[in-house]
């Protein structure tokens, strides 16, 4: 099993996923989506959907968080509103590019999410009910959509823990952990605007760096943005941590480590 971290910088797992592409590229938003719609995945490997997926959620990084809740959440099946007021609720979501229908279907075409259609009855509809009807029938047949993780989108959630993504920030860049450490502690207190963080991380040899053969200073954002990436930093009013980053925290501090 070739390893797909939650990394836009790093895609480990390549392929041609041209059609899976395009089908996120196409609008969603008239809500007529049916398991006829989505791509077949039976003669893809478990890694190539695994690719698949990793794609869809790393392809705006404003969107990136939404979608790894969207699968964690969907672990037990979920009716499409559950899943929407869920992301909704999501604070990252007040800067999503797309609205949670689209999300939570272009999931769904990247293999991750797995498409259910009930009757009236909670009955799931098959293709064999299916067959021979109109599409007016068919839309009678079936009451209600939900969706459910994917052994695919399980996969990825379980190696894409937030708490994973952490230890691997600190340790591919140890020269820099105290720094990271410091910075999830200070905004821990409260929610800090960008330029509390800018003045707290000012001067410090962290930010010195070496491009091109030439010195350079960092920017205080880019503790922020990989802080975030990991899923341990989030906008609400200020920065300030996610549940995730208040755990790992205080796991630091169990093991002596902040």
């Amino acid at each position: 099993m070739n390893d797909v971290r939650f990394d836009s910088e790093a895609l480990t797992v390549s392929g041609d996923f041209d059609e899976a592409s395009d089908a996120e590229e196409t609008s969603v938003d008239d809500r007529s989506i049916s398991t006829e719609d989505l791509p077949a995945a039976a003669e893809l490997t478990f890694e190539e959907k695994l690719a698949a997926l990793n794609r869809t959620v790393m392809r705006h990084p404003l969107n990136r968080e939404i979608l790894y809740k969207t699968l964690a959440f969907c672990a037990e099946e979920r009716p499409l509103r559950e899943a929407e007021d869920f992301i909704a609720g999501l604070p990252q979501f007040s800067l999503a590019t797309q609205n949670q229908y689209y999300l939570i279907t272009s999931l769904a075409k990247a293999y991750g999410l797995e498409l259910i259609e009930r009757d009236e009855a909670g009955e799931r509809v098959t293709a064999a009910q299916k067959e021979g009807l109109t599409e007016d029938e068919v839309d009678d047949l079936v009451a209600a959509l939900s969706f459910k993780t994917t052994e695919v989108g399980v996969y990825f959630v379980e190696y894409n823990k937030p708490s994973a993504r952490l230890v691997d920030l600190l340790s591919l860049d140890p020269a820099r952990a105290d720094t990271y450490r410091d910075l999830l502690e200070f905004v821990a207190a409260e929610a800090r605007p960008y330029r509390d963080i800018e003045a707290f991380l000012d001067g410090r040899p962290a930010l010195q760096t070496v491009i091109d053969g030439r010195p350079e200073v960092m920017q205080p954002s880019v503790f922020v943005d990989k802080l975030e990436r990991a899923g341990a930093l989030v906008w609400k009013e200020g920065w300030t941590l996610t549940e995730e980053g208040r755990e790992f925290l205080e796991d630091l501090k169990v093991n002596g480590q902040a």
